[in-house]
């Protein structure tokens, strides 16, 4: 299979709790920005992959994979 036919591929994920199709090799970082969440400037925003947190200054090497969760938690002022 060459490079270009494995990225135009589809994984599944989920992503808080809703199925999505992505392509193959989806930045996290580009996920986010689907999501509406900036990740150069956002802040107050917190990632998990299958349970397990992502830093900060990790979220621009990361790449979602067939099967991950993901969940993408804001922290909101108020009460």
């Amino acid at each position: 299979m060459s490079t270009t036919e494995s990225d135009a591929q589809t994984v599944q994920i989920t992503v808080n709790g809703e199925d999505r199709s992505v392509p193959h090799r989806y930045p996290l970082t580009d996920l986010l920005r689907d999501l509406d969440v900036d990740p150069e400037s956002v802040s107050g925003v917190a990632v998990a992959i299958n349970e397990s947190v992502v830093r900060r200054q990790d979220w621009s090497d990361v790449t979602v994979a067939e099967g991950d969760t993901i969940e993408v938690i804001t922290a909101q002022q108020g009460g």
